[in-house]
């Protein structure tokens, strides 16, 4: 399965100009959003960023949407995102935590958090209309791809195999290594953490 994603993966980036496989998802949002070239006008793989959707954020607005199907199979992307937590070593745990449930909550996701450029964690701005006015439906057309997705395993070592292995899988996906050997590789990393 790996060996078939990776040649898959391979086989789509051959189509692609090769300065696609230096950029992450915000230098691909930044290049497509500004950019003339007629192919800037599509990525089917990328993490979204909400404010490429709002006019007056970069010369060009994008519209987001789900992920593509393959085989007739829609795709599943994992759950990206950063949280908010409060530290055990604080010494003012209860104004942290009053603080940090006051930013999650529903009423300043869909308010203050989101008009101050934030991208929001609850469900409810997601699913808010005025939101969803506000930057070109970014939230009702990815939702679907967001309520599908994985989540990132809770191994305590998947960091660590997540960055020793993705080189490996760009290096096949760039063609520069066999994918044979990059599975071999990848495989080895994973079982040398368990």
């Amino acid at each position: 399965m790996l060996g078939e994603a990776l040649e898959q993966l391979r086989k789509l980036a051959e189509l692609c100009a090769p300065e696609c496989l230096q950029r992450n998802p915000i230098r691909t949002a930044e290049w497509m959003s500004r950019n003339d070239d007629p192919r800037a006008a599509y990525c089917p793989f990328a993490y979204g960023y909400s404010n490429y959707s709002r006019p007056g954020y970069s010369p060009r607005v994008l519209k987001a949407g789900g992920l593509v199907s393959w085989h007739g199979s829609p795709l599943r992307s994992t759950l990206g995102g950063a949280g908010l937590a409060v530290s055990a070593k604080t010494r003012f745990p209860r104004e942290a935590m009053d603080y940090a449930q006051m930013t999650a909550s529903a009423e300043v996701q869909k308010g203050l958090y989101f008009e101050a450029g934030g991208q929001p964690g609850h469900r409810a701005a997601w699913l808010d209309e005025k939101v969803n006015a506000a930057c070109n439906g970014f939230f009702r057309d990815t939702l679907e791809a967001l309520d599908n997705a994985l989540l990132r395993p809770k191994h305590p070592r998947y960091m660590d195999f997540q960055d020793a292995a993705t080189p490996i899988a760009h290096a096949a996906v760039a063609g520069n290594l066999a994918v044979v050997e990059a599975v071999d590789q990848i495989n080895g990393i994973w079982h040398s953490i368990q």
